[in-house]
């Protein structure tokens, strides 16, 4: 886009009321004027990272704010998903839930084992089954029964696929979403300098009575100012993660190899008390949430959770156990992590809200819903400035760079949607 073709109020925009109180004359001009410059520089770089790229920001901040309870969504739908008798992650039946997943699926490929968002949600189980189907097997997480069995794809799955990489597959979309990450950040840093002493504008409401673009515009500022803080925090994690797409990836945690073996699921369950009961004693102080089953060709269960250390993923706190030798094979802490597996670990509970539970995901979800606003708010500012203009062959143009990404998103996406759906399935 090209601004100095494309007329717009700055004063408008930065709010006048905010500035130099109105009716004084100016007796410094020079340095008004330099000061309007900056502004209206701030002003170009907000357009250009912000307006020029609102719809596509607001189609990937919808979509993330949706799948913060995108798994209440799919609990809403399932009924195997709801725990019959809510308990604490450290009551789960570990064991019986194992027996009963090697007599349901005893020729399943086992992958993961884990304890549900909440006490509200059935452990699960994610399996390979032997026609080659990916489901979830739920279980009563006091009797260890099985409750029932359901397809990988839900709102959760869907909706995270189309967050975090727009279907685009899992080299390129996430690089893609991740880059978008700068255009906000520059939208944000260069909102707090066109908009003259934001800080007052907190609790000041749109104007009633005016036009409808000096309405949005007073909204536009005032969403921004209130999810502001929040914007910053994903701004800084999505570069985070772009940073990782790039080869700034932290360093796994230390994980030593088992011995070989080729057991059955029979054999590995009949196996798992003892290992339970090795981690129960080594590491006390664990939480589990997640237990990885004997992978192809060793003799080993992985056990993760958490063990007090902050905004970290139960990767972090993880305990092996080689149940040939009944030996612990491998035990890390996230409280041992280096400075850059911290950073790594706390990108996920920070940027997608989780790290307070319930109350930090409701925040989360009311911020996101409010910077979605922020977005399309401004793609409406923009379009209305654009009726304005009065070179059609700029407008037109203008219209165009303003919508061919959000476009080609969304066209891509459409083309992807069956093939996706069928892979999630």
């Amino acid at each position: 886009m090209t601004f100095h073709e494309t007329s717009f109020d700055l004063e408008e925009f930065s709010s006048s009321d905010a500035g130099r109180p109105s009716g004084k004359p100016d007796r410094t001009r020079p340095a008004s004027t330099q000061k309007a410059r900056r502004s209206g520089l701030w002003f170009r770089i907000h357009g250009l990272a912000g307006l020029n790229f609102s719809l596509l920001l607001a189609l990937i901040s919808l979509t993330g704010t949706l799948a913060v309870f995108s798994a209440e969504f799919d609990w809403l739908i399932t009924p195997s998903m709801r725990a019959a008798a809510p308990v604490a992650a450290n009551d789960i039946a570990w064991t019986n839930i194992a027996a009963s997943l090697a007599e349901y699926a005893p020729n399943a490929e086992i992958e993961t084992i884990e304890a549900g968002e909440t006490s509200a949600f059935a452990p699960a189980a994610y399996v390979f089954m032997s026609d080659g189907n990916r489901r979830v097997i739920r279980f009563d997480p006091v009797t260890g029964a099985v409750q029932g069995d359901h397809a990988f794809l839900g709102a959760k799955s869907l909706l995270r696929a189309i967050h975090s990489r727009l279907l685009l597959g899992n080299e390129i979309g996430p690089m893609i979403v991740s880059f978008t990450a700068f255009f906000l950040l520059a939208s944000l840093v260069s909102a707090l300098f066109t908009y003259r002493r934001w800080w007052r504008g907190f609790l000041r409401w749109p104007k009633r009575g005016r036009s409808a673009r000096v309405f949005w515009g007073d909204a536009h500022r005032l969403a921004g100012l209130w999810s502001i803080a929040f914007g910053f925090a994903i701004a800084l994690t999505g570069i985070w993660y772009f940073v990782e797409d790039t080869g700034g990836r932290a360093p796994a945690f230390e994980r030593q190899a088992f011995t070989e073996a080729d057991m059955s699921n029979r054999e590995a369950a009949v196996r798992f008390p003892e290992a339970l009961a090795a981690v129960r004693s080594a590491y006390p102080d664990l939480s589990i949430r997640r237990i990885d089953w004997p992978w192809h060709g060793d003799a080993g269960f992985r056990f993760y959770g958490q063990d007090g250390t902050l905004l970290v993923r139960p990767r972090a706190n993880g305990i092996g156990v080689d149940f040939t030798t009944r030996d612990v094979a491998f035990r890390h802490s996230g409280a041992d992590a280096s400075m850059h597996q911290r950073i790594a670990e706390a990108a996920d509970p920070v940027h997608m809200g989780y790290f307070a539970g319930f109350w930090s995901k409701l925040l989360w979800f009311l911020s996101g819903a409010l910077l979605t606003f922020v977005m399309a708010s401004g793609a409406v500012i923009y379009a209305k400035r654009l009726t304005r203009e009065t070179d059609g062959p700029i407008r037109l143009r203008n219209l165009i760079m303003t919508l061919a990404l959000p476009m080609m998103a969304i066209g891509a996406m459409l083309a992807l949607m069956p093939a996706t759906v069928a892979a999630l399935s």
